[in-house]
C-alpha cells in the first residue's frame, strides 16, 4: 500500500482541521484532492512528508512512518521561491536537482543526460530548456518544475494546485504531460486542484475535504456538490 491512514486528525498550532478519517491508496494511482481553502489539503501533504505531525491517528507511507522514504517522494508546492543566478537555464536547474540530498554533483554520466532529455521531452519542455529560467512564462516554469520533480525517479508525486494561474492552453498542455507521466511510469500522483473538472476523467479516485470531514471515493458525482467542481 502506498498510503494508509487510520483515524487521522489534521491540524497545526493547536488548531484542529478535520474529524478522524481513514483511507488507503494503492501504488500507481492518480488521485485528486478537492476542497475549499484552509480546510487541510496542504496540511495533509505535509503530514505525508513528515513535516507536520497529526493531532492524532496514524499515517503510513510505503509501509513506514512519514519522512523515512522522502527520497522517493517529490513535492511541488503551490508557492515556491527559487534563488537562481540570472542566466541559469531550465536544464541546469533540473540537472542540479539530481540527488540533491547527496554531496557532490552526479549528473555527468551520459546515461543520466539521456534520461534528463527523456524527462524534458515527457513534460514538453525541449524547446526552451536552454533558455534562462527567469525569462520563462508561468506555464513553462511549471513544466521545468515537473521535470525537476521527476529527475530522481520518485514513487510518489505530490502536486499542490499545479494548474493555478495557467491559461487554458497551458493548462491542457500540463494535464497532457501528467497523463503521459502516469501512463509511462510506475508513479503515484496526488494532486490538489480547484480545477478538478479539468482532470477528473484521468483520475482513479478522489479525496474530498468538506465541513471538517474527509472521505474517499472513486466516481466524480460524490464530490459534484463542491463549489469548486
Amino acid at each position: 500500500m502506498m498510503l494508509s491512514v487510520k483515524n487521522l486528525v489534521l491540524g497545526y498550532n493547536n488548531m484542529t482541521l478535520t474529524k478522524p478519517f481513514s483511507l488507503d491508496i494503492s501504488k500507481n494511482k492518480w488521485v485528486g484532492i478537492i476542497g475549499q481553502n484552509g480546510i487541510g489539503k496542504s496540511t495533509f501533504f505535509k503530514n505525508i512528508l513528515g513535516l507536520l505531525k497529526p493531532v492524532s491517528g496514524d499515517i503510513s507511507v510505503f509501509g513506514d512512518k512519514p519522512g523515512k522514504y522522502n527520497s522517493e517522494i517529490s513535492y511541488i508546492p503551490q508557492q515556491r521561491s527559487v534563488n537562481l543566478t540570472k542566466n541559469m537555464t531550465g536544464l541546469s536547474l533540473i540537472k542540479n536537482s539530481y540527488k540533491g540530498w547527496k554531496w557532490g554533483v552526479g549528473f555527468k554520466k551520459s546515461s543520466l543526460n539521456k534520461d534528463i532529455l527523456e524527462i524534458i521531452d515527457l513534460v514538453g519542455a525541449r524547446d526552451y530548456m536552454n533558455q534562462a529560467f527567469s525569462t520563462l512564462s508561468g506555464g513553462q516554469k511549471k513544466r521545468i518544475y515537473l521535470a525537476q520533480a521527476l529527475i530522481n525517479n520518485p514513487k510518489l508525486l505530490l502536486l499542490d494546485e499545479p494548474l493555478a494561474d495557467l491559461d487554458p492552453k497551458a493548462k491542457q498542455h500540463f494535464i497532457k504531460s501528467l497523463k503521459l507521466i502516469h501512463e509511462s511510469r510506475e508513479l503515484s500522483l496526488l494532486i490538489i486542484s480547484h480545477d478538478m473538472h479539468e482532470i477528473a476523467k484521468h483520475l482513479d479516485g478522489f479525496i474530498h475535504f468538506k465541513d471538517s470531514k474527509v472521505h474517499q471515493c472513486v466516481n466524480l458525482p460524490c464530490i459534484k456538490e463542491d463549489v469548486y467542481v
